[in-house]
């Protein structure tokens, strides 16, 4: 069933364009895990699926990342000219000038748009500023994600949203 899902989607992929969002987390074992989600419209809606997951086996490097993701690409026959947009956590390892992840997929498609979390930088300065902000914004981050976790409850909220 998976693999029937999954190939409608990278079908649907070869002839629409789409944006990325992706992250790459350290699991608590020292696995490193690479998570690719896309965007497209479809029926004039915005869809979000999962593309995949991957394990990066060698390193975290920008350049291994892309290549992991060129990889599924070509095996799935999705040019990479359809990405129109890209998300990353804003990680050295997605930003880096020379050897990022960006900067890797920028001399294939280089009109792509890439933009990073913001969640992720106002974490991390609210670190720095003082506990209680930084306490208020890991409350709003965990309602979040408890919210994201269960798909009910996301289309739910989406729905109250919107």
């Amino acid at each position: 069933m998976a693999a029937d899902v999954e190939q409608t989607l990278c079908e649907f992929l070869k002839t629409t364009q789409f944006s990325l969002q992706l992250d790459e987390s350290i699991l608590p074992g020292n696995e490193a895990l690479f998570l690719a989600y896309v965007r497209f419209i479809k029926a004039e809606q915005v869809v979000q699926e999962m593309l995949f997951a991957k394990e990066l086996v060698t390193d975290t490097r920008g350049e291994s990342i892309f290549l992991v993701l060129k990889d599924f690409f070509e095996e799935k026959e999705i040019p990479l000219s359809n990405i129109t947009a890209v998300a990353t956590d804003g990680a050295p390892a997605m930003t880096g000038r020379q050897r990022g992840f960006i900067a890797q997929l920028k001399q294939i498609v280089p009109d792509i748009v890439a933009v990073n979390c913001v969640i992720h930088r106002e974490h991390l300065a609210a670190k720095r500023l003082s506990n209680r902000l930084n306490s208020s914004l890991r409350l709003v981050i965990n309602a979040i994600n408890k919210i994201k976790s269960n798909p009910l409850n996301d289309r739910l909220f989406n729905d109250m949203t919107i």
